[in-house]
């Protein structure tokens, strides 16, 4: 099953909501209304994961709201996937999808960022590709 960007988006309230946090009207209706209630948020991760895994996601906004509505999760069991991802997507230099999976790990506490920094942004790409291959040469 190949999701949609709108229906990553209704993954990760899903995932939230299963996680316990509050959200408001307006995302309370986007998971009320999506078709994706039909199934228990373990099944949503693992289709999600088996999507990623699969190539059924060809370009890197699709993959940067799969690692994103997975992120929401707070699963550690995800950490071995994440490194996976964070290789391949290292190895063909796309930024936006590297910096999404650090956010995921960083969220699982994982040491994916230079202690020095002092922020993070999507926007500093060689910083956050040298984060990336340190934290893999480490693992």
């Amino acid at each position: 099953m190949k999701l949609t960007n709108e229906q990553f988006t209704e993954a990760a309230f899903i995932f939230e909501k299963a996680n316990g946090n509050l959200h408001s009207e307006y995302e309370r209706k986007i998971i009320a209304e999506s078709e994706l209630i039909k199934f228990q948020p373990i099944e949503l991760e693992r289709i999600i994961v088996n999507g990623l895994n699969s190539g059924i996601y060809k370009n890197e906004g699709e993959r940067v709201s799969g690692y994103w509505s997975l992120s929401k999760i707070g699963n550690r069991n995800l950490i071995s996937e994440y490194r996976k991802w964070l290789r391949t997507e290292l190895e063909n230099e796309n930024g936006i999808a590297v910096f999404q999976i650090l956010i995921g790990l960083d969220r699982l506490d994982e040491p994916v960022f230079n202690e020095n920094r002092t922020g993070q942004d999507v926007n500093e790409t060689e910083l956050n590709l040298l984060d990336a291959k340190e934290y893999l040469n480490r693992k």
